[in-house]
């Protein structure tokens, strides 16, 4: 009896020492492998930025892979809209505002903003020179970009170009030309250093002066992507309206009194991290709302989107139903910027993808990188306008009122005639201060699409916008 009860108590205990530290093994190995895969998501998502903000890595993209309507500032642009995504959680969580569709008068009259990117060389048959722009197509030209060199304005190697553009005023005298400041040519640290201290700021507005005289400008435009954003100094939001507060001062006493915009971030989070909408509304004349590239092809997340629907899906919930352009849009009013100041992006490009499985076109949908159309994801609109030419299928979303269309392993969402009249009648009816067209370059100036119809996109908002009159 004494031999019986050790024997099974022993078995116990041997059991228990094995299985224990086993146990304790998998735990440690778990860990382990969490604190692994978060050090590789996290230096994956550092280098992710540290490209995206260095300036070598940008030359290089402006300088040896892109010529024409300075697809940089695109890449760029986009780039940070995707990154205001993983920032969502910073944002202000208001996404419930009310946005019912209203009808005013229209007792003023709407303007047309159209960008204009200064081409590296104008001698090939795909750049838009400014001899073929129809001078009666917008109310404003903005022609960019110029840089912040030395805390002063410099126009680069484009002054011909410049000249060029104001001389379509000989032509409509009504025509307003301004200068863009900024765009890819920022990525130096020009604003961040030139807004910091009182006298850089104060040496830029003189240089704006100068040049604004001499060539004959009727204002300044400042495309800084983006005051605060991804790490930069805080104070840079406080800075930045010190300029503007400096430069309308300045602009008042002018001569002629200059125009001041600015173009702004759409998405939520850059929205609250870089603007005080408020006080900006006090100095500019309007604020040109970058309302595109809400989804293009991300490593994070690799599915097919709209590059800038107007309303939400109804299958879109939280922070994705508010990446549309009516969602920007209120929510820059209910900021504090009066809706006569606030002018509509439309964008003259698209985005494209290349789809994992080409029977999987639908929205959503699986997506391994860029498409090959265009460069990088950027599609001209006469480029779309090929593609459709040449087989690929078009679908109309009728929620977000824009469409896309696909052909094997290629899919792009765009604009064209039906989305981009759909957001003028929107505009119009809603009483904001105007569209912006980005750009003129890469509309159908060259009778892609339509024999004998030029700039059909803006062509459209400007039938809408300046002559509708029921």
């Amino acid at each position: 009896m004494v031999n019986q009860i050790p024997v099974p108590q022993a078995k116990y205990e041997l059991l228990t020492d094995i299985r224990q530290p086993r146990w304790k093994t998998q735990v440690l190995c778990l860990i382990l492998v969490s604190v692994i895969l978060g050090i590789l998501f996290v230096t994956r998502a550092w280098i992710g930025i540290v490209i995206l903000r260095s300036p070598r890595t940008e030359t290089f993209d402006s300088e040896t892979l892109f010529d024409n309507a300075k697809i940089t500032t695109w890449v760029r642009r986009a780039r940070m809209y995707a990154e205001s995504t993983k920032e969502n959680q910073n944002a202000d969580r208001n996404n419930t505002i009310s946005s019912p569709q209203h009808f005013y008068t229209n007792s003023t009259r709407q303007i047309i903003v159209c960008y204009y990117t200064v081409q590296r060389d104008l001698n090939t048959f795909w750049e838009l020179s400014p001899s073929n722009i129809d001078p009666n197509l917008c109310t404003h030209i903005i022609v960019g970009f110029a840089s912040v060199v030395n805390c002063s304005l410099d126009l680069g190697n484009s002054s011909s170009v410049y000249r060029d553009i104001l001389a379509l005023k000989n032509l409509q005298p009504e025509l307003r030309v301004m200068i863009s400041v900024g765009g890819s040519n920022e990525l130096h640290l020009g604003f961040s250093e030139m807004v910091k201290y009182h006298v850089n700021r104060k040496r830029f507005i003189k240089s704006v002066l100068n040049v604004t005289k001499s060539f004959g400008f009727d204002g300044l435009d400042l495309d800084w992507e983006f005051p605060a954003w991804l790490g930069a100094d805080d104070m840079e939001k406080v800075h930045f309206l010190q300029l503007l507060e400096e430069l309308r001062k300045e602009f008042y006493h002018a001569k002629e009194t200059l125009i001041l915009s600015v173009a702004v971030a759409a998405p939520q989070a850059i929205v609250d991290q870089s603007y005080d909408v408020v006080e900006m509304a006090q100095y500019v004349d309007f604020v040109n709302l970058m309302s595109y590239d809400y989804h293009f092809y991300v490593w994070y997340y690799p599915v097919t989107g709209l590059n800038a629907p107007l309303f939400p899906r109804s299958a879109e919930s939280g922070y994705l139903s508010t990446l549309n352009v009516n969602f920007s849009a209120q929510y820059w009013i209910s900021k504090g910027m009066p809706r006569e100041k606030l002018i509509i992006g439309i964008p003259a490009y698209g985005h494209s993808y290349k789809l994992d499985n080409p029977l999987n076109h639908n929205l959503l949908a699986p997506a391994s990188g860029f498409g090959k159309l265009g460069e990088m994801g950027f599609v001209r609109y006469p480029t779309v306008c090929q593609f459709l030419q040449n087989g690929a299928k078009s679908v109309f979303e009728n929620e977000s009122k824009v469409p896309y269309a696909y052909k094997d392993r290629e899919w792009v969402s765009y604009d064209d005639i039906t989305s981009v009249y759909y957001k003028a009648e929107w505009i119009r009816a809603n009483n904001f201060g105007g569209a912006m067209i980005l750009s003129l370059n890469v509309d159908d100036w060259n009778n892609t699409c339509k024999l004998n119809e030029t700039f059909p996109l803006t062509r459209t908002v400007s039938k809408v916008l300046r002559y509708k009159t029921e």
